[in-house]
């Protein structure tokens, strides 16, 4: 059965923060002070860890985000090829007060609750009347670890 792409569009996949050199500093000061507790202490193995998972962090965060295709058809939602069926989402929201227009979707995986989508390029309001044919619009917000990390430049 072939599916009907009702709307689609390309973002980020990520919001992005340029880093400047005192971000660099500041995580590699944290890194150093972390790691050498570790060393301290005896815990050799979480010190190169912390040194490697820091690594790997600013690796992550230097890179600007990807433009990925979403796409909302009859039977889910399409991110980057990866298809969320609406019998594994819950409900959706798209704040009205965010700069960058997004929507949060509330899904019923456990470890993935909630998928947020940048939705700057097509209008919000044409998504909403989509989504709400297949799934509730229920007010959602983000979780505090996320504003957390892009306060911190994540």
């Amino acid at each position: 059965m072939a599916t009907e792409t009702l709307i689609s569009w390309n973002a980020p996949e990520h919001f992005y923060v340029e880093k400047h050199p005192d971000w660099y500093w500041a995580v590699g000061i944290v890194t150093l002070t972390l790691a050498a507790v570790c060393f301290i202490l005896g815990s050799i193995i979480p010190g190169i860890f912390v040194v490697v998972a820091a690594v790997a962090l600013v690796l992550h965060a230097s890179k600007p985000p990807r433009i990925v295709y979403h796409e909302v058809n009859d039977r889910g939602l399409v991110v980057d090829d990866i298809l969320y069926p609406f019998l594994t989402l819950d409900s959706f929201w798209i704040p009205h007060d965010e700069a960058i227009p997004k929507i949060i979707i509330k899904s019923r995986k456990t470890f993935m609750p909630y998928i947020v989508l940048f939705i700057e390029e097509i209008d919000p309001e044409k998504v909403r009347e989509i989504m709400l044919r297949y799934i509730s619009e229920t007010e959602h917000h983000e979780p505090l670890l996320k504003h957390v990390l892009e306060w911190l430049g994540f």
